[in-house]
């Protein structure tokens, strides 16, 4: 069975689990998703989850559709736009218009952080017969 097919939520004990609740206003509509924050007292199980996202994007069933992202202080948003602006105006600079064809992400934590850029896939070209 993949991993993504095993429930963190039943290896982790309660006392792990730091607050847990949902975000925004209830309405009855039952259609209406609510994010869910969790805290970990502990940040190598949050780490642990965070590198096993991959996974749970290849499990289908009950856990399709679920995503899972880290919640962000503003000011660490906005030193991550900052940070893919500036990544985006170099390329121009050096590459004009060519930042297109390329998706610009943000790995690493704190001091560690740093911009990678990886090629789109190319569409293949349709041929006029």
């Amino acid at each position: 069975m993949p991993r993504a097919g095993r429930n963190y939520y039943d290896d982790t004990e309660d006392t792990e689990i730091d607050r847990m609740y949902r975000l925004g206003r209830w309405s009855g509509d039952e259609q209406v998703d609510r994010p869910l924050l969790v805290s970990f007292k502990d940040a190598e199980l949050k780490n642990q989850v965070m590198t096993n996202i991959r996974d749970l994007r290849l499990a289908g069933g009950r856990f399709k559709g679920i995503g899972i992202s880290p919640d962000r202080a503003p000011k660490e948003r906005e030193e991550i736009k900052k940070m893919l602006a500036e990544a985006k105006t170099d390329h121009d600079a050096n590459n004009p218009g060519d930042s297109e064809n390329y998706k610009f992400l943000v790995v690493g934590q704190g001091s560690r952080r740093k911009v990678i850029k990886i090629k789109k896939k190319q569409s293949p070209v349709q041929r006029s017969t």
